[in-house]
């Protein structure tokens, strides 16, 4: 028989056949071929495979899903000499095909809404077909990268490109077993790269260079200069496809995967490394923070937090790119329902608020960690957010219980990051915490009065200064839910939790007023009142 005729995998072809349909189907099935190999298959040439397999490089087509089945199963079974130049020779082409294969296609892409030709979505059976693709080829790369470890330093990047494609669950492509398989060769990968320090830099260069950069030049932000830094006076960049065009984003519409790659290469990065790539960093970074949909803003957000949690304050200042992301960031606190969706808004406001503080903080660090002297920068920055995000938003969002719980959870958030100079807000923020506890309906929202009490919480901790002169507006609130909350017929657990929460904070209102006689004769007319406050004033 001769070596380049498939004959010796038949068998195990034929049965991935059968596999293919069944994945089509509907029915349960492993992503790969889980049946025990003949001894005169598990024999045959590597170079043989390789020869066979690299005909094959469509990855829609079904003969290549059965070669990489068929393909896996030999390798799990088969017994190959690495040391073999001929076998290090195939497994190197079997690498390059098999990452060909499996890297993310536009299958998965966003169509540009006004595109020219319009591509029909995969069918759930093709979908299927597909993820299996995925998986079997990881397993089929991480034989071949057991045998021999090597051939994958000759082009580290791409391989490592490949990998990061599946390290995030959210994406369409990803499932668990191909997140769980990335992952776990993406390691040894790294470990093989950084036993040489000048390989893990060059990973790092060519990842970003090679991979990331060229599919995004043609949408390239005006607010920036070649070398990433703000620039002075911005000008529009020169007329160009529309962003409605798949031609202008390729990143987007045609190879979505690569912001994986791209949030992958972040969480890599050192402070080192990030000063180093700066230029190649921040266009990309950038442009997906800046995009027109709410999701790819989300990922700008998530893409902004792993970057901040290495990128030394000092090289924001310099690049004047601390005041360029805020700028960029601060509209999106009033993305609210009904302008847009609350499925999409509420996610996009909690990223937003983080990055926001996470930025802030990054910009202005403490000169010493426990310092009593706050940054007037921080300050004023923090006010602008509160301001602009929180008080603002408020005035829009009317009774969206979803939005105003995270607006509560992310002013108790803000207010610890102000301190004492939180107590500016207080006129503002106390009707507000005061409105939502004494609503008749407030009990409907067990979530959202426990926000609303955490925001309490912190601004009597922090503002505990000024707790005398605004006792009015807290002990309404608190009085009042806990009289809603005795007066229902029925207390589930999670109003139980609220009670809680309620005789906590008052406990900590009572301890800031105890000694002031006129407060304790206040109290003691309050206590009168109601006898509902019995228990209320026994903790």
């Amino acid at each position: 028989m001769a070596e380049g005729t498939s004959h010796g995998l038949d068998p195990l072809l034929s049965k991935a056949k059968t596999h293919i349909r069944e994945i089509r189907l509907g029915k349960p099935h492993w992503a790969t071929l889980g049946v025990d190999v003949d001894k005169d298959i598990r024999e045959r040439n590597l170079i043989s495979l390789s020869k066979q397999c690299c005909q094959n490089v469509d990855s829609k087509s079904d003969e290549a899903h059965e070669y990489i089945l068929a393909g896996e199963a030999y390798l799990r079974n088969a017994e190959i000499d690495p040391s073999v130049q001929e076998n290090q020779i195939a497994i190197t082409q079997l690498r390059d095909w098999i990452i060909n294969l499996i890297s993310p296609s536009n299958v998965f892409a966003q169509e540009a809404p006004h595109a020219a030709e319009s591509t029909p979505l995969a069918s759930t059976s093709e979908v299927a077909g597909i993820l299996s693709i995925k998986v079997t080829g990881l397993y089929f790369l991480s034989h071949l990268q057991c045998l021999y470890p090597s051939a994958f330093s000759q082009d580290p990047a791409n391989l490592a490109a490949c990998l990061a494609s599946f390290t995030d669950l959210q994406n369409p492509w990803t499932n668990e077993e191909s997140f769980r398989l990335a992952r776990l060769m993406l390691s040894k990968h790294l470990a093989f790269i950084k036993t040489n320090p000048k390989d893990f830099d060059t990973l790092i260069a060519d990842l970003l260079l090679d991979n990331i950069k060229p599919l995004f030049l043609k949408s390239r932000s005006s607010l920036l200069t070649s070398q990433a830094r703000k620039a002075i006076s911005p000008l529009p960049g020169p007329a160009g496809p529309s962003d409605f065009e798949s031609g202008s984003k390729p990143w987007k519409f045609e190879s979505p995967h690569i912001v994986t790659v791209l949030q992958w290469t972040l969480s890599q990065l050192d402070a080192g490394l990030v000063e180093k790539h700066w230029p190649l960093i921040i266009p990309p970074l950038l442009t997906i923070l800046d995009d027109v949909s709410v999701a790819y803003k989300i990922r700008g957000c998530q893409l902004l937090d792993i970057l901040l949690t290495v990128t030394p304050s000092s090289l924001l200042e310099r690049s004047g790119l601390g005041e360029v992301f805020h700028n960029t960031l601060l509209p999106y606190l009033l993305y609210l329902p009904t302008l847009t969706p609350e499925e999409e808004s509420l996610p996009l406001l909690n990223a937003t608020y983080n990055t926001l503080i996470t930025l802030t903080q990054s910009r202005f660090p403490a000169s010493f960690p426990r310092s009593s002297t706050a940054n007037p920068q921080k300050i004023q920055t923090l006010s602008a957010i509160f301001r602009y995000g929180i008080l603002k938003s408020h005035t829009h969002i009317g009774e969206n219980v979803r939005v105003c719980e995270l607006l509560m959870r992310k002013s108790a958030n803000l207010v610890p990051a102000m301190g004492i100079h939180s107590v500016k807000h207080l006129k503002d923020i106390l009707p507000i915490i005061t409105g939502t506890l004494t609503s008749p309906f407030a009990t409907a929202a067990p979530t959202l009065l426990m926000a609303t009490l955490g925001c309490l919480k912190a601004v009597i901790v922090n503002g505990w200064p000024r707790v005398r002169a605004h006792r009015g507006e807290m002990l309404e609130g608190l009085v009042t839910c806990w009289i809603r909350i005795a007066d229902e017929d029925e207390i589930g657990e999670d109003l139980c939790r609220v009670k809680a929460e309620v005789a906590e904070v008052w406990r900590a209102v009572v301890e800031i007023l105890k000694g002031d006689e006129e407060v304790e004769a206040e109290m003691r007319m309050l206590r009168e009142c109601d006898n509902r406050l019995e228990t209320l004033f026994a903790v």
